[in-house]
């Protein structure tokens, strides 16, 4: 990296991480959301026009990234692309991995926190999105069932539900423990469950931190670790596997 980027890297990761926010707040704001108000009535099919957009929002976010962070660049297995009709589980460091599996997933869904489902113009994008509230009781449970009662054809038709089985960021980089719901979903469903890797997000943008650490050497990686096909698996040995090929993965980079 070269000496100006380190002499002046608090005012880069400032500057980046606000272009970023405008992008990002201005884009939901001024153009997303009055876009999907103005012609979602006319659209029989919302949620693809959700998903679709959502995809470009964020792919447009990755390239500015990429254009903006000195020594950043992002490299994506050709298998992980080519991945349709699929469970996808991955490991979770950063905020930016969701938003980078939209980016490159053009139909998909995921599980979010049930809070979103609570702010009104959220939960109506949530909503037209298709995306699955987590909650384990209350209000919302009617919706979670419907939700997962579409995911069949959903996957039938190429996307992916994509599921972060720690639940949460991990804070130090180590595998936090699975839970099952995302091996449950493969099983009940007869979904291949495709495992992604990825490395490096967490470098760019840490757990607990504000600012984009744009100043560095940094490649973010995604790749494709292995899949599994339910068949005569119980979930336990889903989880079970999955745990072991991750862990084998991350001990390369330790």
């Amino acid at each position: 990296m070269a000496p100006v980027f380190k002499v002046f890297k608090p005012a880069v990761d400032f500057l980046l991480t606000f272009l970023l926010w405008v992008y990002f707040m201005f884009g939901y704001l001024l153009v997303y959301i009055p876009f999907l108000i103005l012609f979602s009535p006319f659209i029989g099919d919302r949620e693809t026009l959700f998903q679709m957009m959502n995809h470009y929002f964020y792919r447009i976010f990755f390239r500015g990234l990429r254009a903006l962070a000195p020594g950043l660049s992002i490299t994506v297995g050709d298998e992980v692309k080519k991945i349709r009709s699929s469970v996808v589980i991955s490991n979770h460091g950063s905020y930016l991995d969701p938003i980078l599996l939209i980016s490159l997933f053009p139909r998909h869904k995921t599980i979010v926190k049930g809070v979103f489902f609570k702010i009104p113009i959220m939960s109506w994008v949530m909503k037209s999105g298709g995306y699955i509230p987590y909650i384990r009781s209350g209000e919302f449970n009617n919706y979670l069932e419907e939700s997962l009662k579409n995911i069949a054809r959903f996957m039938d038709k190429g996307g992916n539900l994509f599921i972060f089985p720690e639940g949460r960021r991990s804070r130090n980089g180590s595998l936090g423990n699975f839970q099952k719901g995302a091996f449950t979903i493969a099983r009940k469903y007869k979904a291949p469950l495709q495992m992604i890797y990825i490395h490096n997000t967490r470098r760019l943008f840490p757990p607990g931190k504000i600012f984009f650490n744009s100043c560095i050497e940094n490649t973010i990686s995604v790749e494709k670790l292995s899949t599994i096909q339910p068949g005569s698996m119980t979930v336990r040995e889903m989880r079970e596997k999955a745990v072991k090929i991750y862990k084998k993965r991350m001990e390369k980079d330790n």
